[in-house]
């Protein structure tokens, strides 16, 4: 994987809905925005498949906007650089911000808002504070695996939990 960018919107439904996945789906196409639409069942989390990794914050806001009632992540990596970030918007609110890489390579670059409750167990080496060395994209997949968000790496044509939208 030399870069993974993706946007996970929260689903609370208490039984799976496709109808109400296509409906996000076309409520993305008409603000313009075209993702390929990842989900499992089992999980409570729709991903957005983003193919910009250094354009998930700036998405993840928007998207946060557009469904305001719905808890929005965000994880992006360049593994190659090790440039990585993960971001938590509710609204136009920031919960959590964490950025390491992208301006200076291996380096906290911004930190902001309520620390997480897995990120002790996360980053237990490390030191959050901005120029201090800061989280590679092994954390992005702990980040993942902890927070139980489908699906890492590009989508696959064919895969039974992928919908593409599209104009």
């Amino acid at each position: 994987m030399a870069k993974f960018g993706a946007i996970y919107l929260s689903y609370s439904r208490d039984k799976f809905d496709i109808e109400e996945i296509n409906n996000i789906a076309s409520i993305l196409v008409k603000e313009g925005y075209q993702f390929s639409v990842r989900y499992r069942q089992e999980t409570p989390w729709i991903q957005l498949y983003v193919n910009e990794p250094e354009k998930v914050i700036s998405y993840g806001k928007k998207i946060a906007q557009i469904f305001p009632n719905q808890k929005i992540l965000g994880l992006a990596a360049y593994t190659i650089s090790d440039s990585v970030s993960f971001c938590y918007f509710q609204g136009k609110q920031v919960i959590r911000l964490l950025q390491s890489g992208f301006i200076t390579e291996r380096q906290w670059e911004i930190i902001e808002g309520e620390k997480q409750p897995w990120e002790d167990k996360i980053f237990e080496k490390l030191s959050l504070e901005i120029g201090t060395k800061g989280m590679v994209s092994y954390h992005i997949n702990q980040i993942g695996v902890s927070l139980n968000l489908p699906g890492f790496g590009i989508p696959q044509s064919g895969e039974p939990w992928t919908i593409e939208i599209s104009h």
